[in-house]
């Protein structure tokens, strides 16, 4: 109900996965249990030509459940023509992060994404940073480059201070640019999702993904993870005083050479025979243009955790295409790894980072980064604590 719209009909959309819904999402796992649903109320009329709409009432038809939710929930879109493939437009949803003190990295998180084609990001805040990551959030806010989504527990009275956001962020995220950008990605703040290749722009990628959905139909693309594992490596002093006037994004250039077989992967010694969606790590991109694709709750690592399902309507695409660069492998450190893995050297596109440098389209933030790199927590990133390894791990930057 809303307004003088009353007891018009919903439908309650559920994550779809690879057990019961009842397994899904009323018994404890580790990781399993979906806990993003959607309501839809296709019947409630939205009047675009009110500035403040009434509050929207949710009961179930027995009347033991309601809740009243009193803040505008959404917009109505109009009708649209698709745009042509080369002005494809990509939309960044960045999972919930918290607790974030390195605004360096901030900057150029936003500023490589930026770079590599991206229109805007959506960042979903738990809160707890520093003030200088408050400040860099604030600066990309007034240029428009981010939307902010306060998910605190103060903002929240206490629901959004768990972990596990992850899903209810992409869902939202999805309802929020469907119909204005061709695709939303999926990342975290420790991942940089890249395309090979000189100029290292997504778009690339995108169109790729563009015409599997042109041609068979799939919804959305997926690709795999590789763990950048030299954010693990302690420094020398003497590379330190090298990387004085480097990227902190230029630092750490040295991946796993072949992906470690994490619990659920299927490897057999080197050869990963299944790269699917979690045995690859993999985080996707969905297209958001077409709204005769079907709205529904999202996972991690696809669209949903039915493969069968998942087999028909995404397409994997290779890592000469797109991959993600993680920079995290706590798998690597807790087995003792670290000095026994095989690292080789994999440098973002040099096009990109030169970007990334300049900051030309906001002055504002190149002076910020300059005075944050003689500030207190801007080396290195802040979830990882890194290890003396083996002089073969240090190489010459």
């Amino acid at each position: 109900s809303g307004g003088k719209q009353r007891d018009t009909p919903a439908t309650i959309v559920l994550m779809r996965g690879h057990h019961s819904f009842n397994e899904h999402y009323y018994k404890e796992t580790m990781s399993d249990r979906f806990r993003t649903m959607l309501i839809l109320c296709e019947k409630l009329h939205y009047d675009a030509k009110l500035a403040r709409h009434p509050p929207l009432t949710l009961r179930s038809p027995n009347g033991e459940f309601s809740i009243t939710i009193g803040s505008p929930l959404g917009r109505g879109l109009g009708p649209f023509e698709h745009d042509d493939l080369k002005t494809l437009k990509l939309v960044h949803c960045l999972g919930p992060i918290s607790g974030l003190q390195n605004a360096r990295w901030l900057i150029e998180y936003l500023e490589y994404y930026k770079s590599a084609g991206t229109e805007h990001v959506h960042v979903y805040n738990l809160g707890g940073h520093s003030e200088e990551v408050d400040e860099v959030l604030k600066l990309y806010r007034s240029k428009d480059f981010i939307t902010r989504h306060d998910w605190s527990g103060k903002a929240s009275n206490g629901f959004t201070t768990t972990t596990q956001l992850d899903w209810a962020s992409q869902t939202d995220c999805t309802l929020r640019v469907r119909g204005l950008y061709d695709y939303a990605l999926f990342a975290d703040i420790d991942e940089i999702v890249a395309v090979p290749g000189p100029s290292g722009n997504l778009i690339d990628a995108v169109k790729r993904c563009h015409t599997a959905h042109t041609t068979q139909g799939k919804a959305g693309c997926s690709f795999n993870s590789q763990v950048v594992s030299s954010v693990y490596t302690k420094l020398h002093a003497d590379e330190e005083r090298k990387m004085t006037d480097k990227l902190l994004l230029e630092r750490y250039n040295g991946v796993e050479a072949s992906p470690l077989c994490s619990h659920g992967c299927k490897c057999a010694e080197d050869v990963c025979s299944d790269r699917r969606f979690h045995y690859g790590r993999q985080k996707y991109m969905v297209n958001v243009r077409n709204k005769t694709l079907p709205v529904r709750p999202l996972w991690t690592h696809a669209i949903s955790r039915d493969y069968s399902e998942m087999e028909q309507i995404m397409e994997v695409l290779p890592d000469d295409v797109i991959r993600v660069r993680k920079y995290q492998g706590e798998w690597y450190k807790s087995g003792n790894l670290l000095n026994s893995m095989e690292e080789k050297a994999s440098p973002l596109p040099e096009e990109a980072l030169k970007k990334v440098r300049q900051m030309q389209w906001l002055p504002d933030a190149k002076t910020l980064y300059n005075r944050l790199k003689t500030d207190r927590n801007t080396v290195g990133v802040d979830w990882i604590v890194p290890v003396e390894r083996d002089e073969k791990y240090h190489r010459e930057f």
